[in-house]
């Protein structure tokens, strides 16, 4: 049987995007993984720390405007943050999940720079999830493939690993990620490297902010958050599967990787799928 698909969306400015971005790249790169075995099986049954298995699973990358979304659904621009305690629980909450997957640091209370501009940061890093065949065909100024192929193992890696990387500047360097120097180091240091992308060679870090601010990839990082504001999202992160359920919530990495074993036993339809308003 060949692998399920399911999408990962996401925002850098979403807390809990975060920890489903480390436990995802942990996933990919059990090397990666601080943790002792002894210790990272203790969070199995943790539905917010387990490391899954994605043997059976591709993940796909889908950065997204939170903002966009938000207004699309008619929500509060930040709604965890509307009520403090509730804001407070947030920040205690992803830095115990962080301190559990061996990356502490993660602040306990609201940055002064949070929420993030993170338009450059995700339109790089779709750009990113598109393959190198896409941005190297963008540097060239040349027909660029069809946005959406699917990635090898090694590009995705990449990406997975470029995503954390991205997370960690924002909430645990305290990095402005919406600096071109800031985003081009990150990129010089962990996608600009040919070993990386099993021998493939893409442009340096400056010159892919550059690229990023294209109107070919500034389109197709507005037609992935539209995307999921067709298929019904409406927060950060979600999981999508191919027959177009949804899932929401850290919590539910899980549920979402596990759908395509169940999902001819449920009845009631993709919630993508399902008409806005409607009674679900």
């Amino acid at each position: 049987m060949s692998p399920a698909t399911v999408s990962f969306w996401f925002e850098y400015a979403s807390p809990y995007s975060m920890v489903t971005a480390l436990r995802l790249l942990y996933a990919l790169s059990p090397k990666r993984m601080p943790l002792s075995q002894a210790a990272a099986s203790l969070m199995r049954g943790s539905p917010s720390c387990e490391i899954p298995d994605l043997s059976s699973t591709n993940i796909v990358f889908r950065p997204i405007s939170l903002g966009a979304v938000f207004k699309a659904v008619g929500q509060l621009a930040l709604p965890n943050m509307a009520v403090p305690i509730k804001a407070d629980y947030l920040f205690h909450d992803v830095a115990r999940s962080m301190d559990t997957l061996g990356q502490p640091g993660f602040p306990l209370q609201k940055q002064a720079n949070w929420p993030p501009n993170s338009a450059s940061a995700g339109r790089m890093t779709w750009m990113l999830a598109q393959g190198t065949d896409y941005i190297n065909s963008l540097n060239a100024e040349s027909q660029v493939p069809v946005p959406g192929q699917a990635l090898d193992l090694a590009q995705t890696k990449v990406v997975a690993e470029w995503v954390w990387r991205v997370y960690e500047a924002q909430f645990i360097s305290i990095e402005d990620i919406a600096s071109p120097e800031v985003l081009a180091k990150l990129w010089d240091l962990y996608v600009y490297q040919p070993s990386k992308l099993d021998g493939r060679v893409v442009p340096e870090g400056l010159k892919a902010v550059e690229l990023a601010q294209s109107d070919a990839v500034k389109d197709g990082f507005k037609n992935s958050t539209q995307e999921a504001i067709d298929h019904n999202l409406f927060g950060a992160p979600s999981f999508t599967t191919e027959d177009g359920d949804m899932y929401w919530g850290n919590d539910r990495l899980f549920d979402a990787l596990f759908h395509h074993n169940v999902q001819d036993t449920q009845k009631i339809g993709g919630f993508c799928t399902k008409p806005k308003g409607a009674n679900l």
